[in-house]
């Protein structure tokens, strides 16, 4: 019997290929992996029925995550012919599909189908215009804030599931309280927070000057918190806002295995497809060295349980003695890889290792208050 394991798959259906040029983004130079232009990088019929085939032949309730570049660039009708091929393996078994997008092509033909398919839209908004704008333009340079904001009030008057995409950056980490109350002022309540280390194009032996450093990054949370835990109705033990950092962390204070894959011991719980069925261990670390296989040439599961997928997660049991002798290390296990490799002058430690100790001691007694209220009212 089949080992139901690989529960997500990233999908990247039009590569890293974008109409928008924000000046942070770490996919854009993918292209270079594949022959021609990257716009021509574009999915074929017999690719995506392929992996949602060996999906389901994976997971029980197997969840579609689309990514680019930017993937409505594929236009509606790619979508269309994936929930019929999903429906079509499905065998009236459930799944659910999550799409990342810029925002900038939805319209409401695309609101109706999300929301008559169950689509979760993770939507690109780092804040306000003067935070989202600061680096987030299309190709002729101009900020892109409004034409975002506009489909983003036009997906939740079509009763769109919503979440916010927010990197935080050099400028963005200055205004936690703002960026918070503006998301919430304007009902977006369901929030993730990524913040941003890249290596500098021009001289990489520096992090990008967008980047943000670990002694800001770590008073963002702690802010943000403060935003979060005011909001929170203890009475009634309701969140009003969800912040999917905090939300893992309090599963994992109750005991359970937090969503957030940061916080995991390991890190090879999905797979990420590119356009033409390449495989790879990591959004992040995608490159010809970390190619796993092809699509066409393996499947899922196998490719799953896989000795480069297996020996990339245990990479991230490879941190230093000062991780070793943290008392923070059953919360983080060192970060993201990603997170350790970005700037240089890290040498191979965590770059927000600062950060983390900053916020977690901070926020534990907090964690440990709610984890108790928790268990008394839940179990």
């Amino acid at each position: 019997m089949t080992q139901k394991i690989l529960q997500s798959i990233v999908i990247k259906p039009i590569g890293s290929f974008c109409n928008l040029q924000c000046e942070y983004c770490f996919y854009l130079d993918k292209h270079n992996l594949y022959e021609g232009p990257p716009s021509t990088h574009r999915m074929s019929d017999a690719t995506l029925e392929k992996i949602i085939k060996d999906m389901f032949a994976c997971s029980d309730a197997p969840t579609f995550i689309w990514q680019g570049g930017e993937p409505t660039v594929m236009g509606l009708e790619f979508f269309q012919k994936v929930v019929a091929i999903q429906r079509l393996y499905a065998k009236n078994g459930s799944y659910s599909n999550a799409l990342q997008t810029h925002g900038m092509l939805l319209n409401e033909a695309w609101a109706d189908f999300l929301r008559s398919e169950n689509f979760l839209v993770g939507i690109s908004l780092d804040g306000p215009a003067h935070v989202h704008d600061r680096y987030r333009k299309d190709r002729q340079g101009n900020g892109t804030f409004q034409r975002v904001f506009e489909n983003v009030q036009m997906l939740l008057s079509k009763g769109v599931l919503v979440n916010i995409l927010a990197t935080v950056s050099d400028y963005s980490v200055k205004y936690p309280r703002e960026i918070y109350k503006f998301f919430v002022d304007n009902g977006l309540l369901f929030m993730q927070f990524s913040p941003l280390v890249e290596r500098d194009s021009q001289n990489l032996k520096i992090a990008a000057q967008y980047s943000v450093n670990a002694k800001d990054y770590g008073q963002f949370l702690s802010k943000l918190f403060d935003c979060w835990l005011k909001d929170f109705d203890f009475d009634r033990l309701k969140q009003k806002t969800s912040i999917r950092f905090f939300d893992s962390l309090i599963q994992y204070y109750i005991g359970m295995v937090p969503d957030h894959c940061a916080l995991h011991k390991m890190c090879n719980d999905y797979l990420v497809v590119e356009h033409n069925g390449d495989l790879f261990s990591c959004d992040f670390l995608v490159s010809k060295g970390s190619r796993i296989g092809n699509l066409h040439e393996v499947s899922l599961e196998n490719a799953f349980f896989s000795t480069s997928h297996v020996a990339f997660g245990k990479r991230k049991a490879d941190y230093g003695m000062e991780c070793q002798q943290c008392r923070w290390l059953h919360l983080c296990y060192g970060g993201c890889i990603k997170d350790r490799s970005r700037d240089p002058r890290d040498k191979g430690h965590n770059h927000f290792c600062e950060s983390y100790k900053f916020f977690f001691k901070r926020a534990d007694s907090h964690f440990k208050k709610l984890a108790t209220l928790y268990r008394e009212n839940y179990q």
